[in-house]
């Protein structure tokens, strides 16, 4: 095993949205809960938003609109530990989905349906890209209002990172170095495995 020392490189590649991605889930260790519960904020503030796994139309309309990507965190703020809490999390709010694939760089993607009071809705895509855990929104022009996707987002991503995170077991591999990587969360405590790998070992 080698330390990761490759993080930084990861971080300064350009993010693209990962989309749909169907791949087996069975190295999960733990079933999550079902994907379609609702869950709501649960805060000591007012939120504005109470958040939902998309349905599948909600996703195709999302698919429609043109969406650009973000990372959650800043290039040199977070690494692969973070990485992999920040999957437990995610987990633990809105269960276990298709979308975990084997490729680092698109390792799953969760299009969340955010409710205002009013029933509003708003459909954000948490996922992981080639910067690590990201959100895309609509971009400007596309004919939307843009900011109570922001505000929907802002709260999104608190109410995620408020989150206890579940424990799971994923390997996924990074082709550019190449190199593989395990996140290991076992009673809370985050471990991180990674092993440069030849060229001539990729799989996909």
């Amino acid at each position: 095993m080698k330390k990761i020392f490759w993080v930084s490189l990861i971080t300064m590649i350009c993010m693209n949205s990962c989309g749909k991605i169907n791949a087996e889930t069975d190295n999960v260790k733990d079933s999550i809960a079902e994907t379609t519960i609702t869950t709501e904020v649960s805060s000591k503030e007012k939120n504005m938003f109470t958040f939902r796994n998309a349905t599948k139309d909600e996703e195709n309309e999302m698919r429609k609109l043109q969406y650009i990507g973000e990372w959650i965190y800043e290039t040199g703020k977070a690494g692969e530990k973070e990485y992999a809490l920040f999957l437990g999390k995610v987990m633990a709010r809105f269960g276990r989905n298709d979308s975990l694939s084997e490729d680092w760089e698109c390792m799953y993607s969760y299009p969340i349906a955010a409710e205002d009071e009013n029933g509003n809705k708003y459909i954000i895509e948490i996922y992981h890209g080639s910067g690590g855990p990201s959100y895309s929104l609509p971009v400007e022009n596309s004919g939307v209002d843009l900011a109570p996707y922001e505000s929907a987002k802002d709260e999104l991503v608190k109410y995620i990172e408020d989150a206890e995170p579940v424990d799971y077991e994923w390997e996924s591999i990074y082709a550019d170095i190449p190199a593989r990587i395990k996140y290991i969360i076992k009673d809370g405590k985050v471990t991180v495995e990674d092993e440069i790998m030849d060229f001539d070992d990729l799989e996909f």
